[in-house]
C-alpha cells in the first residue's frame, strides 16, 4: 500500500501525519518560533571563553548567547574568511549554526561544523569523511560510493548518504552534494559582507522538511488541503504545472471514492500517473479540495487523541501503559483483559510479542527518545525471553530514527535508547 503524508491544520497548528500500510506511523507539528532556529546559520560574536569547561559563549542574536564547545569545534569559520587567527578569543566574529534550540534554562548549542541537508545527501563542514546510512546494506553500492567520493572535490566538507540515496542513485547523490557544496561556499563568502547577528542560511519550511526527511523509494503521496503548502511543495519538488494539474484531477476522482466509502484506505490513484510522479524518488503531490474535511476523512483528531493517551490496548486484550518522565520513559505491559486457553507462559509470551511490535510503533508515533525502560510480563523460561528480545530488536530496526535495544536487566526490565530528533509529540501539541 502506498505511503501517504497528510499535511493539514490540526488543533490550530500545521501537522504532518504519515500513514504506512493504512495506519498512522508518525505525527509531527510545525515547531514553535524558538525551535525554528535549529539549523539556522548566523554571524555570531564570541562574548567570552570559559577555559574550565573548554567552551565559549557566542552571541548569535542581540542579547542571546549560545554554548559553543571548543572541543567539538576545533576549526572555527571566521566571518572575514581568513584562516590565520590564532586561538579563538572574545570579540571574534564566527559562523555558527544552531545545533539544538534553547530549552528552559539551557542555552542553545551552537556549532561551526555547518550542516546542509538534502533529500539524498548531507554536507557536513569541518570533516572530510564519508558516511553511508546503515540501512543501505548493498556492499557493491557502498563500495561504488566510496570510489566516487575519493574522486570528488569536496574541500574540508564531508558527505553522509541518506537512505533515500540508494533509490535515487549514485549520480543523484553526488549531484545534490555538489549543489550543497556550492551553497556552502556561497554562505562562507557572504559572511564577509554581513554584519554581526545576520542570518546567512535558513533551512526549508516545515512542510518541505517533512517530505524531504521521509524514505520515499517505495512511493509516497503527499496530500494537503492548504493551498500555500501545496504551492510551496510544488516549487520545492520541481513539479510542473501540467503534472500538478494531472495529479489534482486524479485527486478529485479519488477523493470522491474516499468519501463514498468513508475511509482513507479506499483512495484509488491511477498507477501509471503515480509512477511518473515518483520517478527518481520524487513523491506525488495533490491538493485536496473536497468539502468534506481532510482531518475527518483520515480521522486525525481520533488518531492524535489515541497517540496522547497513556494506555494503548492490544488486540489480545492486553495493554501498554506509557508514561514519559523527565529522566526516561516507562512502558508497562499488562495482560489486562487477555484471555487464552494456553498455559500462562504461552499466554505471557504471546502478549509480550504483540506488545513488542506495538512498542516499536508507539516510539515512532509519539516520537519518544532518550532512555526507555519496558516492564514486560514476567516469563520463567530463558527461551521465551530470548524470543521476546529478538522480536523487539527486529521491530525497532524498521524505525528510521536510530533505536538501540540495550539488554534485559536481572529484574527483567528491557532497556532501550532512541536518538532525539525533535520534541516528543505530547510536548509538540502543548
Amino acid at each position: 500500500m502506498l505511503d501517504k503524508l497528510i499535511i493539514t491544520a490540526l488543533r490550530g497548528k500545521t501537522a504532518a501525519v504519515l500513514f504506512k500500510d493504512g495506519h498512522a506511523a508518525q505525527i509531527d507539528f510545525e515547531p514553535e518560533a524558538a525551535e525554528e532556529e535549529t539549523g539556522v546559520i548566523f554571524v555570531g560574536k564570541v562574548k567570552n571563553i570559559s577555559k574550565n569547561i573548554n567552551a565559549a559563549f557566542v552571541e548569535y542574536r542581540p542579547g542571546v548567547n549560545g554554548f559553543y564547545s571548543l572541543k567539538e569545534n576545533a576549526r572555527p569559520i571566521y566571518a572575514d574568511g581568513k584562516t590565520e587567527h590564532g586561538p579563538l578569543k572574545a570579540g571574534d566574529e564566527i559562523l555558527v549554526q544552531v545545533e539544538r534550540s534553547a530549552v528552559k534554562t539551557k542555552d542553545a548549542v551552537l556549532t561551526s561544523n555547518l550542516t546542509l541537508t538534502g533529500q539524498t545527501a548531507v554536507l557536513s563542514a569541518g570533516k572530510s569523511s564519508l558516511g553511508i546510512s546503515a540501512k543501505i546494506r548493498d556492499k557493491e553500492w557502498r563500495d561504488a560510493v566510496k570510489r566516487r567520493w575519493e574522486a570528488t572535490e569536496h574541500g574540508d566538507c564531508g558527505l553522509v548518504v541518506r537512505t533515500n540515496g540508494e533509490a535515487a542513485g549514485i549520480d543523484k547523490v553526488f549531484e545534490e552534494f555538489a549543489a550543497l557544496y556550492e551553497r556552502y561556499l556561497v554562505i562562507c563568502k557572504a559572511a564577509a559582507s554581513r554584519t554581526c547577528y545576520n542570518v546567512l542560511y535558513r533551512p526549508e519550511s516545515f512542510a518541505v522538511r517533512a517530505v524531504r526527511d521521509l524514505k520515499i523509494c517505495d512511493g509516497l503521496e503527499v496530500v494537503t488541503d492548504l493551498p500555500e503548502v501545496y504551492k510551496e511543495l510544488q516549487d520545492a519538488l520541481g513539479i510542473t504545472d501540467s503534472r500538478a494539474a494531472e495529479n489534482s484531477g486524479t485527486a478529485a476522482d479519488s477523493e470522491a471514492t474516499e468519501n463514498s466509502a468513508a475511509t482513507a484506505d479506499s483512495t484509488a490513484v491511477d498507477s501509471a500517473k503515480m509512477a511518473c510522479s515518483m520517478a527518481a524518488g520524487m513523491p506525488s503531490l495533490r491538493l485536496y479540495t473536497d468539502d468534506f474535511p481532510l482531518t475527518a476523512l483520515y480521522h486525525l483528531e481520533t488518531i492524535l487523541s489515541q497517540a496522547l493517551s497513556k494506555t494503548v490496548w492490544l488486540k489480545s486484550g492486553g495493554n501498554l501503559v506509557i508514561e514519559p518522565t523527565e529522566a526516561l520513559t516507562v512502558i508497562d505491559v499488562n495482560t489486562a483483559k487477555s484471555i487464552s486457553k494456553k498455559t500462562s507462559e504461552e499466554t505471557y509470551l504471546k502478549t509480550n510479542l504483540e506488545a513488542a511490535g506495538e512498542i516499536a510503533v508507539q516510539l515512532r508515533l509519539r516520537n519518544l527518545s532518550g532512555i526507555m525502560i519496558v516492564d514486560f510480563i514476567d516469563m520463567k523460561e530463558e527461551e521465551s525471553r530470548k524470543t521476546l528480545l529478538a522480536a523487539l530488536r527486529r521491530a525497532v530496526t524498521a524505525d528510521p530514527v536510530k533505536t538501540v535495544l540495550v539488554d534485559m536487566t536481572p529484574l527483567g526490565l528491557v532497556e532501550l535508547t532512541r536518538k532525539k530528533i525533535r520534541r516528543p509529540l505530547h510536548e509538540q501539541v502543548r
